[in-house]
């Protein structure tokens, strides 16, 4: 298999707990070739602090607080590799994630690769499962054509919520080519401050996701017209 190189884009804001994991899951991938670019969100907890302490390893983005479409735009900006994934500072890769996708990322049938997520909490110390796996529009599940990407644009940064399923919507509208693979490749941590808990905003958000599709459908329909 032919080894390009893989961008590996972390954004995060005040996830000190947990980021350490997520960088550390990206190093376990069985792969030579991978640049892990985290964006910090101007956070306010010891996030930078944790970061240093992998040198000059990673690539560290600092930009003030202005959400997570933003903070992934600017690794998508400074992206080097052909082949990109999108990795959450609060969840985990499993150890065969890129093994399990690359090959098909690669190939010229398809225009990413998307795995399974399973869903974990830790109470007192011990890793708690659920049985919940999904194959869904989780970013961290997949890995992009770069080339691709580009033609999508970036994330809307007017979005606080939502914003994810907005881009993976334009993917399909843009008729991205998806190769669904049935290994799980992504553990999504569940804790008190996952943006998800919070209902209403995420409800508000994925409507406005379907408001913004409509409204493209519509100007594309008058622009066919003309």
């Amino acid at each position: 298999m032919e080894h390009p190189l893989i961008s590996v884009i972390i954004p995060t804001f005040n996830t000190g707990k947990y980021i350490s994991e997520a960088i550390t899951s990206v190093f376990a991938q069985k792969y030579p070739n991978i640049e892990i670019i985290v964006v910090d969100d101007g956070s306010t907890d010891n996030t930078l602090e944790v970061l240093k302490t992998f040198g000059d390893t990673i690539k560290v983005i600092s930009q003030k607080n202005t959400g997570p479409a933003a903070a992934r735009n600017t690794g998508l900006r400074n992206a080097r590799g052909t082949i990109v994934g999108l990795l959450d500072a609060d969840d985990i890769w499993t150890d065969d994630c890129i093994e399990s996708l690359l090959p098909y990322a690669l190939s010229d049938e398809y225009d990413f690769a998307r795995g399974i997520t399973r869903y974990f909490k830790d109470e007192n110390g011990t890793r708690i499962f659920t049985d919940k796996l999904w194959i869904e529009v989780q970013m961290g599940t997949a890995l992009y054509k770069k080339t691709f990407l580009d033609k999508v644009g970036p994330f809307d940064e007017t979005m606080h919520y939502g914003e994810d399923m907005d881009w993976n919507m334009r993917m399909l509208d843009l008729g991205g080519r998806e190769k669904r693979v049935e290994k799980i490749v992504l553990s999504y941590r569940r804790h008190d401050t996952n943006m998800t808990n919070d209902k209403e905003r995420t409800k508000n958000g994925l409507l406005e996701a379907f408001r913004k599709r409509i409204d493209r459908k519509k100007t594309q329909k008058l622009h066919d017209k003309q």
